[in-house]
């Protein structure tokens, strides 16, 4: 059985969008059973009804609005420590390049902008408690768009999207589709239930395409970093 932290970064150069070559997007399977998959959705209905998704420029609650030319799609939002805690203990495993970004680490760059000689490092210390759960029905979308990077109150920052797919396995269309920035090529990962979709905030331009039939189920948050400065041994590095 593959080990958690052998899941390969996804080469881009290999793929229909080589300018992305550098960037960060890992795809990972069967990370979430069926039952973890219908537990999660449960979670969500348990105490709040699915609504329309808005569109977000801020993190305060006056600072959306629905557009569904857009966005059109369904969302519950809830905000749960201890789930997101549980989530990010069977995520970690999986991206141990991301426990610490920091100027000579892969991808660092390109997640976080570290170039350079810095003082300073970014390490991993959690999920977004904010839990986005999705639901598409057919005919339903979110047009081409890049994840904002947010800088939260207490000094967490994201630079990694997380998107886990809950179902349903007869769902046709509705993949994640990544863009080239003349949005003449694109690369599709499908909505596999238990799949973990993980790339950069930064650069990653995608949608989410039509669902065709049946019904997609998502969860998505973000992997949040704290700024801090670095140790004397990496000091000296330099």
């Amino acid at each position: 059985m593959q080990s958690p932290s052998d899941y390969p970064v996804l080469d881009f150069s290999t793929t229909t969008l080589p300018e992305y070559s550098r960037c960060y997007c890992k795809v990972i399977d069967d990370v979430f059973s069926p039952e973890d998959c219908a537990a999660l959705i449960a979670l969500a209905e348990s105490d709040n009804e699915w609504e329309q998704a808005a569109v977000h420029y801020g993190l305060g609650a006056s600072q959306n609005y629905v557009d569904t030319s857009y966005r059109n799609s369904e969302r519950i939002l809830r905000f749960d420590h201890k789930a997101a805690e549980l989530l990010f203990r069977k995520l970690l495993p999986y991206v141990p390049e991301l426990n610490e970004l920091k100027t000579g680490t892969p991808y660092s760059e390109k997640i976080a902008g570290v170039t350079g000689l810095r003082m300073h490092r970014y390490k991993l210390v959690g999920l977004n408690e904010r839990l986005s759960f999705l639901r598409y029905g057919p005919g339903n979308y979110f047009r081409s768009h890049c994840d904002g990077m947010l800088q939260l109150p207490d000094g967490r920052k994201s630079f990694v999207t997380v998107q886990i797919y809950l179902g349903d396995e007869y769902v046709q269309g509705g993949a994640t589709r990544f863009w080239s920035n003349n949005h003449k090529r694109y690369l599709d990962i499908d909505p596999k239930p238990g799949r973990v979709l993980i790339f950069q905030q930064r650069e990653l331009t995608h949608s989410g395409e039509d669902v065709v039939q049946g019904r997609k189920y998502a969860l998505r948050s973000d992997l949040l970093f704290v700024r801090e400065p670095l140790g004397e041994e990496d000091v000296d590095m330099w």
